[in-house]
């Protein structure tokens, strides 16, 4: 049934787990009256020749890294970011990278994801524990289905494709690698618990075993957190979990093997295509996005929920063979399933003086008979769908590191495999949403007994898929890689380190039989040029297409002094075809794309005097087969590729932080000033490319003396084009003001966060957004209508017949954080 019956059941668990909580809290401290301090993580940076503190700084880069990179430390990740933060909003402060959750902090996974250096997410790599993670259909993210900040304990981004054993689908663009808190020798334990705006609940446990005794060195982490909030837009609320064990014993001198398992669950209410169009905006407010009064409109509350549950688990055996030789070796697996049911569009518009939205054809199919037969009686009817994204990937990766000492010439042989195979299930089905609810049926169950073939994307035969109308796809792919990779660190020169090194990519695709392949139903439906069809049973043996390509890399990294540093980076990357590349046609895998290449170069250097760190680069990446994703002109509720064809990316990045506590000794004592910013250019025929900043900057204090902290932050992240220009390098739509029409101003976001430490005991009070900035942030679609009234897409109350949709920063909000510790 559409109105969800485990309302019940979601209350009595959250008032269970703020039971436990609270038990969990007088533990605290009772124990605290007996206990000691609570464990210290490890150093990131370290720095010598100089008196500053790497830890103070809130984004900063290593002595020894051979390419641009920010470590964000949990210091930072507790201190400057909203407790309900996912990856996504902590990233943030990082230059060039943009990010933000438009229904406030870490409350929903339809964020404004994270680009980086103007590059969508997913052509740059993520990964957690060392592990690659991303989606099996295109390696994209979704934030708030994985890592709360909770279970964050570092952060190291690399702007850049790293070396040879830098690992992922899409490195080239560079990786977010993030990595689980690290286990303490001593006991620790720590409960949260934190209400906020928008009936915001979130309750955290996180227990550190310290060196249990009688197993020598044999730790355990254990870290549950969970998240109830209605979120800032209309109706979007959430419900989440995440539990994480982490289990690391040093079983023999030199050996340590640690088990790792963590599961997050959540459950929202959100549209499959969801955002505001400019009439509803105008209609009812940028915090708009479902209703609960009318069931006769697609934006409808109880038509419109998704449920995902995610899962990582690795095992990691590493240790030294001999004095020279050791081993690193890694198996995992990960898991997605994301069950959606949504109304195809919420997007209303204005057509003849009245609000309209997309409805149902006037042909139906008989649930008994299976019959299709015209019928005016659901012309009215709202249209939807159900969609199953599953997949389970599992792999290995194995490193030696070998250490050799010529006399002259010392350094470390690297090498290794890294494997990966992955099984993934796809579908989709449309149905008529009216009649379904008013049988009271189970869409998941029952709703090819309502199936709608009037929808482009629907197929009218039954013999597709069992017998059942109205499937849009029923997928069934996967892929097997291999990834050899060998890279020699030389020291000719005690401070001079060059690296070079070599991979080989060997991934091979597979589309297995009976797989019904999404389409159009007509050839000559807008945008195909008669090349699209509709969804098609792909009936053929299990079959592959390779894409085999050998990566070259050289760093360099030369210590001009102890605490000074300079880097370049040469390096080849690539990122292979995924299978959204066949789900607009049946597959022809003898003319699998061309797999985009990249060639990066880059220059920076890293120094730290005694009051204030600074490191900058500069960077040059040329790109052949750039493709970027955005919606099918046929049908925006998909995603297709384009290939732009060759890009260039190039730009200057900086950061800096400065003790100031001699500007007012006494006062100033234990402030800190940070400031970091980037210019960036993304360019294809000569045209900035969509959705690519032309600049970012970051600047903030952070405050801590006597108990008491502050943290202010600022991220503005500069103008952007939400289109793509011609093949002349032009953008044909134009505004009244005789600018491009889809050109996006700057925006900025202000966060402010104040807490004091009791000891056993610390109160934060958090503000999100402290200006209420509302700005515009993102937009889907580029329509172009309405451009004879609307000076701009951003003038979005002259736009009332456009289904473009509209994406705005949530208001200011309020978290207030009670932390127990021992």
């Amino acid at each position: 049934m559409f109105a969800r019956s485990d309302a019940a059941r979601r209350l009595a668990r959250t008032t269970s787990t703020l039971a436990i909580t609270a038990a969990w809290f007088a533990t605290a401290a009772c124990a605290a009256e007996t206990l000691g301090g609570v464990g210290t993580g490890v150093e990131t940076v370290v720095v010598t020749g100089t008196q500053f503190d790497p830890e103070v700084a809130p984004a900063k880069a290593s002595l020894d890294t051979t390419e641009p990179q920010t470590i964000l430390t949990r210091t930072y990740i507790e201190n400057s970011v909203a407790s309900t933060a996912d990856y996504t909003t902590l990233l943030a402060i990082v230059p060039s990278l943009t990010g933000l959750d438009v229904n406030g902090p870490g409350l929903s996974d339809g964020n404004v994801k994270n680009t980086l250096r103007g590059m969508p997410d997913g052509n740059f790599g993520m990964t957690y524990d060392g592990i690659p993670f991303g989606d099996t259909n295109g390696p994209t993210h979704h934030s708030a289905s994985y890592f709360p900040s909770a279970v964050i304990g570092s952060v190291n981004v690399e702007r850049g494709p790293g070396n040879a054993g830098n690992l992922g689908a899409s490195t080239w663009g560079g990786s977010i690698n993030m990595y689980s808190e690290a286990l303490n020798d001593d006991f620790g334990f720590k409960a949260n618990l934190t209400r906020g705006s928008w009936a915001t609940t979130q309750v955290g446990l996180n227990l550190q075993s310290g060196d249990i005794p009688g197993l020598g060195k044999t730790r355990v982490l254990a870290n549950v957190n969970g998240l109830q909030s209605e979120g800032y837009l209309s109706n979007q609320g959430l419900m989440k979990d995440n539990e994480l064990i982490k289990i690391e014993s040093e079983f023999a001198p030199g050996w340590t093997l640690t088990l790792f398992t963590n599961r997050n669950q959540l459950h929202q209410h959100v549209n499959d295509k969801n955002g505001a169009t400019a009439i509803q905006i105008a209609d009812f407010g940028k915090q708009y996005a479902l209703q609960k009064t009318d069931p006769t409109r697609p934006d409808y509350y109880y038509y419109n929920y998704a449920d995902k549950i995610t899962d990582m688990d690795y095992i990691r055996l590493h240790g030294a063979v001999t004095d020279w030789l050791s081993i690193d070796d890694q198996a995992y697996t990960y898991a997605y399933v994301n069950k959606t049911v949504t109304t195809t569009s919420t997007q209303q518009t204005i057509s003849k003086g009245k609000l309209t939205w997309k409805t149902m054809g006037t042909t139906v199919v008989d649930p008994v008979t299976g019959v299709v037969t015209p019928s005016a009686n659901t012309a009215s009817d709202i249209p939807g769908y159900t969609k199953l994204n599953a997949y389970r990937v599992w792999g290995n990766v194995f490193r030696a590191t070998a250490d050799f000492d010529a006399g002259w010439l010392t350094g470390q042989v690297r090498a290794g495999v890294w494997w990966e195979g992955q099984a993934t299930e796809r579908q989709r089905f449309y149905y008529d949403v009216t009649q379904c609810a008013a049988a009271g049926c189970n869409p998941w169950k029952q709703a090819w007994n309502f199936a709608d073939i009037s929808n482009k994307n629907a197929s009218n035969d039954p013999s597709l898929v069992a017998g059942r109308y109205g499937v849009g796809y029923y997928e069934h792919t996967g892929w097997n890689q291999v990834e050899p990779f060998v890279e020699v660190e030389l020291h000719p020169l005690p401070d001079l380190t060059i690296t070079p090194g070599f991979k080989y990519i060997d991934w091979d695709h597979t589309v297995d039989p009976n797989s019904v392949i999404s389409g159009t139903a007509t050839a000559a439906t807008k945008g195909c040029a008669g090349k699209c069809q509709g969804p098609t049973l792909y009936n053929g043996k299990v079959d592959t297409y390779t894409t085999s390509r050998p990566l070259y890399f050289t760093t360099v990294n030369y210590k001009i002094q102890p605490s000074w540093s300079a880097y370049f980076q040469y390096a080849t990357g690539i990122y292979v075809p995924d299978i959204t590349d066949f789900e607009q046609q049946k597959p022809d895998l003898s003319k699998a794309p061309s797999p985009m290449t990249t060639a990066n170069y880059q220059f920076g250097t890293v120094y730290y005097a005694d009051d204030f760190s600074v490191d900058a680069d500069v960077y040059y990446i040329a790109a052949k087969h750039n493709y970027t994703y955005g919606p099918c002109s046929y049908d925006t509720s998909l995603t297709c590729p384009t290939d732009t064809g060759n890009a260039t990316y190039k730009g200057i990045e900086g950061e800096a932080s400065f003790k100031l506590d001699a500007l007012v000794p006494g006062i100033t004592d234990g402030l800190l000033a940070f400031a970091n910013g980037s210019v960036n250019s993304a360019k294809s025929s000569f045209a900035q490319l969509k959705n690519a900043p032309y600049w970012t900057a970051a600047a903030g204090l952070i405050y801590k003396r006597d108990g008491f902290s502050f943290s202010l932050v600022d991220k503005t992240v500069g103008q952007q084009y939400l289109d793509n220009a011609d093949a002349t390098g032009h953008r044909t739509t134009i505004g009244q003001d005789g600018m491009p029409f889809f050109r996006l101003p700057a925006y900025s976001t202000v966060n402010f966060i104040t807490a004091y430490d009791f000891g056993k005991w610390e109160l934060s009070v958090a503000v999100n957004n402290l200006l209420d900035d509302r700005s515009l942030v993102s937009m889907s679609g580029t329509d172009g209508k309405d451009t004879a009234t609307a000076a701009s897409a951003s003038d979005y109350m002259n736009r009332p017949t456009s289904s473009d949709q509209y994406y705005f920063q949530s208001s200011r909000s309020f978290q207030v954080t009670l932390k127990a510790k021992i």
